[in-house]
């Protein structure tokens, strides 16, 4: 919610700006619409960095991390890389290549998780139960079926166990992939503000199109005339 509303803030407050730059190059340096419109976009694109600059800085409330310090999510970071590890070493031990495929996707989407999590840890409070349920289950998972895959005999009881697992893959993969949906939200809700904005702005410019002055009705006829007598008048302006 705090993103939206900093998005919310930002956009208004560079529009103004954007609109203040069009009207001073206009009205106060009495330059060409076209070239004010540039400088209108610029000083749009100029607040709208700097205030996002700030924002990425900063760790108050618009910029920071919710409940939680920084020390305590770089703490997160580091068992969740060493879970990650985890994760491959197991991938290397399955024979399924079934199971092999589905583990490799789960990789993949938490190592990007925890991508994003590094680059901005603001977004730490969207993904949660990421953090303390999802992937301590997801390891525990892996580490019991390949605990039992490695066994020299196997019942009815066991061969049930593992084929229960794999199919309970596919529901850790897609509350993985939910988890990283969650971390991508604000960008994709930010992605259509940005692209509401511009196509107004677009729109708007677009409306202010040059228009010539009606052409006279006769001139074409009263050409061919000249042309005709010869009027060294009409040769001399040619």
């Amino acid at each position: 919610m705090k993103a939206i509303l900093f998005t919310m803030f930002r956009l208004l407050f560079s529009g103004m700006a954007g609109f203040a730059g069009l009207l001073v190059s206009y009205f106060a340096f009495d330059l060409r619409f076209i070239v004010s419109a540039l400088i209108g976009v610029a000083s749009y694109i100029a607040a709208s960095f700097l205030i996002r600059r700030r924002y990425m800085n900063s760790s108050k409330p618009f910029g920071g991390s919710g409940d939680y310090d920084q020390a305590y999510i770089r703490r997160n970071l580091r068992e969740a890389q060493k879970k990650l590890k985890t994760i491959r070493r197991i991938q290397f031990k399955l024979r399924s290549v079934t199971v092999w495929q589905k583990t490799s996707h789960i990789h993949k989407v938490v190592k990007r998780i925890l991508t994003i999590i590094e680059e901005d840890p603001r977004r730490f409070r969207t993904v949660r139960n990421f953090f303390s349920s999802y992937l301590d289950s997801t390891i525990t998972i892996l580490e019991k079926y390949t605990f039992l895959l490695s066994q020299p005999v196997r019942n009815a009881e066991i061969t049930l166990a593992l084929r229960k697992t794999e199919d309970m893959l596919d529901d850790i993969t897609a509350a993985l992939e939910e988890e990283l949906l969650h971390v991508l939200s604000d960008d994709v809700l930010n992605l259509d503000v940005e692209l509401d904005v511009m196509r107004k702005s677009i729109q708007a410019s677009s409306s202010h199109s040059i228009t010539l002055p009606p052409r006279e009705k006769n001139a074409d006829k009263e050409i061919k005339i000249k042309m005709m007598k010869g009027d060294k008048r009409y040769y001399e302006q040619v």
